[in-house]
């Protein structure tokens, strides 16, 4: 990583997706379109449990996350990939979606560092899977009103495997580790490829 802190995290650009092969590996990206805005949010809890007049217990249940993925455009080859359109004989269909297919989300973000150098960070999404855009489009008036789609995201994320890559990573306790996001910046390894295939999370050496 970097030496350099980041002080600033802006931008978002060059979306791309892979879908989840039956191996557990996924498939070749393909470019998403235009965003303008990408929001993450923790999906997590704290059960409470109290004995004796006191809490005695703070058990976490963390579900991974959830996001909206804002673009310029649907993407109408993501949607026919996601089972929510369909080609016909008279063209293109809006269909009922019946199943949730699972994905990476890849996405780059541009920083500004105390040495005035603006790094790009890469960050790959593991475990992805969305709901149909909301579509909303408005009346030009005295100047153009173009429209945005906000794309719902849901990331349950993917295992950390070992150093050699053949086992699933466990800690300490024996807890299997799950990845949600996974980001590289400038100096780090493999970044330059970063975007070209969905890496595999490893625990360091």
């Amino acid at each position: 990583m970097s030496e350099n802190k980041t002080l600033v995290r802006f931008n978002i650009q060059n979306a791309k997706y892979a879908l989840l092969k039956s191996g557990g590996t996924y498939d070749t990206p393909i470019d998403l379109g235009t965003s303008t805005k990408i929001a993450l949010q923790r999906d997590a809890s704290v059960k409470k449990i109290y004995g004796d007049g006191r809490r005695i217990a703070a058990i976490v249940n963390d579900k991974g996350e959830t996001g909206t993925l804002t673009q310029n455009n649907i993407n109408d080859g993501y949607e026919v990939a996601m089972g929510r359109k369909l080609q016909t004989a008279n063209g293109l269909a809006s269909i009922k979606q019946t199943k949730n297919i699972t994905h990476a989300l890849y996405f780059e973000t541009c920083g500004y560092a105390e040495d005035g150098s603006m790094p790009v960070a890469k960050t790959w999404l593991y475990g992805v899977t969305s709901s149909a855009p909301s579509e909303n489009y408005d009346q030009n008036t005295d100047d153009i009103n173009e429209s945005t789609f906000d794309l719902p995201l849901e990331i349950v994320g993917t295992n950390l495997m070992s150093s050699d890559g053949t086992a699933k990573y466990k800690d300490d306790k024996g807890n299997e580790v799950i990845v949600t996001l996974l980001t590289v910046y400038p100096g780090d390894a493999d970044y330059d490829t970063f975007g070209n295939s969905v890496p595999v999370p490893k625990m360091a050496k």
